[in-house]
């Protein structure tokens, strides 16, 4: 058996808009990653640097359905895992974004890590909004 990280929240922009802020590196720099290598295309391998932690992580992309699904593997916390990340259109200037990742193993480690990857999914969409919204990096302050 295996545990997942699932995360959710509704953001008052257009589904199209959301989608292209995390696949494209000069957006997802302003708000998640301190460098990203490129943009996320299906078969690409791109880097993340998080400059706050002093880490690189590689980003496999596995899948991409333009303005609706992302979806990679990384090693985060030396623990290899996928993340698929889902886009949902509820009207004009309203989207679901849902963020999975799999899998955790249910053990003390695992359950560790999923508590941590479930706190940095929040943030990420936390940030997320705060830059679609306002244009404010909330990491602005870690990653000096």
């Amino acid at each position: 058996m295996s545990i997942q990280v699932k995360v959710s929240d509704i953001i008052l922009q257009p589904f199209s808009l959301v989608y292209k802020s995390v696949i494209e590196p000069e957006k997802i720099t302003k708000y998640f990653v301190s460098n990203s290598s490129g943009k996320l295309i299906e078969g690409a391998k791109i880097e993340w640097e998080f400059k706050d932690y002093n880490v690189i992580i590689k980003v496999n992309v596995i899948e991409i359905i333009e303005n609706e699904k992302i979806m990679f593997n990384w090693e985060v916390s030396g623990k290899k895992s996928q993340v698929t990340m889902l886009f949902f259109s509820k009207d004009k200037n309203k989207t679901k974004m849902e963020i999975r990742e799999d899998s955790f193993e249910e053990n003390e480690e695992g359950i560790a890590k999923a508590m941590q990857q479930t706190q940095g999914w929040t943030d990420f969409i936390c940030s997320l909004k705060a830059f679609l919204y306002t244009g404010i990096n909330l990491r602005s302050g870690k990653m000096n």
